[in-house]
């Protein structure tokens, strides 16, 4: 029982840094220290994942150890090179941790908190993979993206509403994807999200169905 707990917990540790990373961090983004802000609570957000990936899983650990050190390379450092490869860097751990996350809900046998909590962050991280992979197209081409008002320079609070906007296909209007790769990147992610939430859900009652059944037998 203790140890189901303890796996509940590391599993909110994510979720919770996940949700500050997307929800809260944007509101307090407006002052003096909102770069430091951003870097802060992705580190926090990286090192929470420590807590959800096997002990043995040695190589992640190095690859979460060296995004985290290229976020704060990036900044102290202001050279696209150097955002291209921090951009690359999170992409490339979130889109794994994403993986792990939903292979530990697949091979799940009981439906429990900890298995709706990896669900659920899951979900959300597909909208920070693709925070950052709009962050890269903007980096290339600042025209990329359409924000709807006349400083058409990205900003973190905006470009983490578009990317969640487009990953739930809520599709506002207000911001717009110009470029074909802005274009197609919002197609891919709105389409990826709703197969995540179909077949996941799919899976969650299949395995809920299979329990009931043999409770009755």
């Amino acid at each position: 029982m203790k140890r189901i707990i303890k796996k509940v917990h590391n599993s909110i540790y994510l979720l919770i840094s996940i949700l500050v990373f997307s929800f809260v961090v944007p509101i307090l983004y407006g002052n003096s220290i909102k770069s430091l802000l951003f870097e802060i609570s992705y580190s926090v957000m990286l090192f929470s994942i420590f807590s959800i990936i096997d002990k043995k899983s040695k190589y992640l650990r190095y690859i979460l150890l060296v995004s985290i050190s290229t976020i704060w390379l990036n900044y102290f450092i202001d050279y696209n090179i150097v955002k291209y490869i921090t951009y690359t860097f999170s992409t490339f751990v979130l889109l794994i941790v994403t993986g792990v996350l939903i292979y530990q809900v697949v091979n799940s046998k009981f439906i429990t908190s900890k298995v709706i909590i990896e669900t659920i962050s899951g979900y959300l991280l597909l909208g920070v993979v693709l925070f950052f992979l709009n962050l890269m197209v903007l980096a290339n081409n600042p025209d990329a993206i359409l924000f709807g008002y006349d400083d058409n320079s990205e900003k973190f609070s905006d470009v983490i509403y578009y990317s969640y906007i487009t990953i739930s296909t809520i599709g506002y209007g207000e911001i717009t994807p110009v470029s074909p790769v802005a274009r197609s990147l919002s197609i891919f992610f709105g389409v990826i999200s709703q197969l995540y939430l179909a077949l996941i859900i799919a899976f969650i009652l299949g395995k809920y169905i299979n329990v009931k059944q043999n409770d009755t037998n």
